[in-house]
């Protein structure tokens, strides 16, 4: 995090503003830069609801990726596949703690270290993305992704 970020956060905890206050108290998102949550129940490819060390429970949505409707049940199963209920998985933050629907938006990372944004991608159940100001993996999403249509994965191999 850039110290003068930093400096802010600091400044707006310490100020007792509530909305960055319970982010950070939630999310602990100014240090570290991750949080770990364990997955409870995929709602669609790209969404699914955790529960915090603090027993919270909020809803994620993967940062750089879109489930296109055609193939939206299949991208949902592979989710579900990975998503196990129970399964531990550690959030990566970019630049926005919320999204305009309420939802966390984060890099998502399994027990074996490999990041669900780029399996959905990878696999063909999602297309790459960029949303400013969340663009932190943006080129490796798209090289990904032209992988994945150069295979005719998924998505790509549909007529």
């Amino acid at each position: 995090m850039p110290p003068v970020v930093a400096w802010v956060v600091a400044f707006l905890l310490l100020a007792g503003c509530s909305k960055y206050k319970a982010v950070e108290e939630k999310l602990r998102f100014a240090f570290p830069e991750y949080a770990k949550c364990d997955a409870l129940r995929v709602i669609d490819g790209d969404r699914f609801y955790c529960q915090l060390s603090n027993r919270e429970i909020e809803r994620v949505r993967l940062i750089g990726v879109e489930i296109p409707e055609q193939i939206a049940e299949e991208a949902a199963k592979f989710a579900e596949s990975k998503l196990v209920r129970g399964t531990p998985v550690k959030l990566e933050f970019n630049e926005e703690t919320r999204d305009s629907h309420g939802s966390i938006p984060a890099y998502v990372y399994l027990p074996d270290g490999k990041m669900l944004n780029a399996l959905l991608i990878e696999g063909g159940y999602a297309k790459a993305v960029t949303v400013m100001p969340n663009v932190k993996f943006k080129d490796l999403f798209l090289k990904i992704e032209a992988e994945a249509r150069k295979q005719g994965k998924g998505l790509w191999g549909k007529d």
